[in-house]
């Protein structure tokens, strides 16, 4: 006599992960699993574009989405020329003194017109003065649109992440077609907001209107990570 099917079967009939996979299947999942590492990466480190280390004594050092590091930038608003900002920081570090001041330098402030979908640049020019001369600094809102289509991205990235547990662990036969449109839909979507938010950063990022000293600046890895994980999105 076969064993007979317990309670458990019948509440749960689709606990199985491993249930009718094809190779397909498996190379999704090893595809979606490399595109979550690097989009995430690319989220949280602070390496989408940073100064040629061969060259010294410029002002800014490295940036990411969240995070902006300088190696000795001078505060505007301080008229001794005394106070200068050096390592990294989150953008909305509340902790250091002047920081908050000079924040519409680092990210544009929120009265600036919309820029998102036609993506014009909102600029505001800022002499700062020091010792060595002048600097002129060109701060543009393009930044913002890049944080706000790449968070929507993310989000997302996480929303696909629970549909997917959902599919492979939860959800009945009936529904897996129209849980997989869902994903579907879901990944089109961040990967164009993906899309536009690289397209936006990579044009501008490492142009004279955003950081100093932008001779020096260069795309990083953190970037390429991005791209990377967005046309694996998108495959």
């Amino acid at each position: 006599m076969g064993k007979g099917k317990g309670i458990g079967d019948d509440l749960l009939p689709d606990t199985n992960p491993y249930r009718e996979r094809t190779l397909a299947g498996n190379i999704a999942l090893g595809l979606g699993f490399v595109m979550i590492v690097f989009v995430t990466t690319g989220f949280v480190s602070p390496n989408w574009l940073e100064v040629d280390p061969r060259f010294y004594g410029t002002k800014f050092h490295k940036l990411g989405l969240w995070v902006h590091c300088f190696n000795s930038f001078p505060d505007p608003n301080d008229l001794s020329y005394k106070r200068f900002f050096v390592a990294c920081r989150w953008i909305f570090n509340p902790f250091t003194d002047g920081y908050a001041e000079i924040r519409y330098l680092i990210v544009p402030r929120k009265n600036y017109k919309t820029f998102f979908f036609l993506c014009e640049i909102q600029t505001i020019r800022n002499l700062v003065s020091n010792r060595k001369g002048n600097l002129n600094v060109i701060f543009a809102a393009f930044f913002v649109a890049t944080q706000f289509f790449f968070t929507l991205c993310f989000i997302g990235m996480l929303i696909s992440i629970a549909l997917t547990l959902m599919y492979l662990l939860c959800i009945d036969e009936y529904y897996r077609v129209k849980v997989l449109r869902w994903i579907g839909a879901d990944l089109m979507v961040a990967a164009v907001c993906g899309t536009v938010s690289l397209i936006i950063f990579g044009a501008q990022g490492d142009g004279r209107d955003f950081m100093p000293d932008w001779e020096q600046n260069y795309l990083s890895w953190s970037f390429g990570l991005a791209f990377v994980g967005e046309k694996i999105r998108s495959i």
